[in-house]
């Protein structure tokens, strides 16, 4: 560790929420690769992750795991504190609000969604994600945006309108100035039961995710289709160790058991390079990197 000073200090304000010292958070993520973090930190409520946030900040390098669908763990682990959202799951719905913890799987609410009869996020079934990652990275499909749908966020500070949450493609403010999603209150419409089922059958034969482990979409379709540049390139297959371009879908990298992280992060080093000499683009990923690459 570190720095066990520091770590003591923020255990000890932690009294009453589980702290976890050198444990590894590699398997919490979708790859499962990767090392272990100082301290990982579970709360089981939105008052006792406020806290928890409140006890790293500026003592100790952190970061906010969900469900860490589109995260690479170094395999040297990460320097500092994890905070997992598993346990923050509460929802309700007000009318046509639906307001849930950023631990809330996207499926969760696409079913909620559908049994009450809102829609608006029909597009986003099958997006692997929490509430707090999807608002976070914006998440979205076939043009449409997470971040549309939000009418307020609460954070550690307090409430942020939508039009304070600075939406862009794949960002927001919450992941670039180090704000935590903690409950999103999405703003959905009525809907007849069987136009929210067609639209979600619709979308779900358009997804077409490739066998094998994956994180998803791993490079940003930022004006044009990653895929289909990777495709032209002849990067389909391309490998390091245990992890390769699909042959389905070139923007997905998919991992083998015996895959490490740095095996995926050199598949990802050399799609750049070699999409950047071939074609002039630079791509931008979407995976966020936990740790030294």
């Amino acid at each position: 560790m570190k720095d066990n000073n520091c770590y003591a200090f923020i255990i000890e304000k932690l009294e009453g929420i589980a702290v976890y010292k050198d444990q590894n958070v590699g398997v919490l993520s979708r790859y499962k690769t990767g090392g272990n973090a100082d301290l990982l930190i579970v709360p089981k409520t939105a008052e006792e992750l406020v806290k928890s946030i409140n006890a790293v900040k500026g003592v100790c390098p952190y970061f906010i795991l969900g469900g860490g669908n589109n995260v690479l763990v170094s395999d040297n682990g990460f320097r500092g504190a994890v905070i997992h959202t598993k346990n923050l799951t509460k929802r309700e719905i007000k009318g046509n609000l639906y307001i849930a913890e950023c631990g809330v799987k996207m499926q969760t609410v696409i079913e909620d969604m559908s049994l009450n009869s809102l829609g608006g996020l029909e597009f986003a079934v099958g997006i692997p994600s929490t509430v707090g990652g999807a608002v976070c990275m914006n998440a979205g499909c076939y043009g449409k945006s997470v971040g549309d749908v939000v009418c307020y966020v609460i954070t550690e500070n307090g409430i942020v309108s939508k039009g304070g949450c600075d939406f862009s493609y794949r960002s927001s403010k919450f992941l670039t100035e180090k704000e935590t999603a903690i409950k999103v209150c999405f703003s959905l419409k009525p809907s007849e039961p069987d136009v929210i089922e067609e639209k979600l059958s619709a979308y779900k034969s358009f997804r077409k995710n490739p066998r094998g482990k994956s994180c998803g979409s791993v490079f940003r379709n930022d004006g044009f289709y990653a895929g289909k540049i990777i495709d032209e390139c002849g990067l389909k297959g391309l490998s390091v160790g245990g992890a390769k371009v699909s042959q389905e879908h070139a923007n997905f990298i998919i991992a083998s058991s015996r895959a490490c992280s740095q095996d995926i992060y050199k598949v990802i080093e050399k799609v750049k390079e070699k999409v950047y000499e071939k074609r002039g683009i630079t791509l931008v990923e979407e995976i966020v990197y936990l740790g030294e690459f």
